[in-house]
């Protein structure tokens, strides 16, 4: 799995949308192809960049469907411990000695809005952010749009009826962030993505994260380690 960071201050340009569009059959096949498993694995290595500097590292990515989003990169065994749950985010640094503890608001920076965890996992995977009920079809666009409050998601389906591109904006802030999916993978009949590109654009800088899931599996995952070791201080 690869993983690549870097920050700027320009923002990427959004490609226009030239794929064909979707027949009736194909968003009603786009709903059933959705990643559905109460379990999801990912391992491979991880690339980070950060002010023109590149840093190879591990990484381990596990899910339980609506429950948990475990994630560890690292070097050696030293770098970064993340846990995600319904309603809290947690993460250690063991570099620098130190832990976060926040509720979920946390990830409202990235995302613009309060995301639900099951919301995060569903950009991980390559589905839609929200239920299809909330959705409607564009066809001036040959997009998906849906809203959920005041998040709204915008959808290209590719020609395997899996997402190309998954924009998510918020009517409250001027920041959006655009999930791209140039690969899958066919994992037990279903179409999972190996190459995610998360650009997250604010005011101030851009985000930019790439994964290349090399390993991936369903499997039924029993340990989600996660402790924060004695004398680490608090950020």
């Amino acid at each position: 799995t690869l993983i690549g960071i870097s920050t700027g201050c320009k923002s990427s340009k959004i490609t226009s949308n030239t794929m064909p569009a979707p027949s009736l059959e194909s968003i009603q096949n786009f709903w059933e192809n959705q990643y559905k498993k109460d379990y999801f694995e990912a391992r491979g290595k991880a690339t980070v960049l950060m002010d023109g500097k590149s840093t190879n590292l591990a990484l381990h990515l596990k899910m339980k469907a609506d429950s948990l989003l475990w994630a560890k990169v690292s070097m050696f065994g030293i770098g970064v411990t993340v846990l995600i749950t319904k309603d809290s985010f947690f993460m250690i640094n063991t570099l620098a000695q130190e832990y976060m503890a926040y509720d979920n608001n946390y990830l409202y920076q990235y995302l613009g809005y309060k995301a639900t965890l099951k919301q995060v996992q569903n950009l991980l995977l390559g589905n839609a952010v929200f239920q299809s009920d909330k959705y409607r079809y564009q066809p001036d666009v040959k997009q998906l749009s849906g809203s959920d409050g005041i998040a709204i998601n915008r959808i290209v389906i590719n020609e395997n009826n899996r997402i190309f591109r998954s924009v998510v904006t918020s009517q409250d802030t001027t920041q959006q962030a655009i999930i791209q999916y140039d690969a899958y993978q066919n994992l037990n009949n279903t179409l999972l993505p190996t190459l995610v590109d998360l650009l997250v654009q604010q005011k101030s800088q851009d985000l930019k994260v790439v994964l290349n899931y090399q390993t991936i599996s369903d499997n039924a995952i029993t340990s989600f380690p996660f402790t924060i070791p004695n004398g680490y201080r608090r950020k």
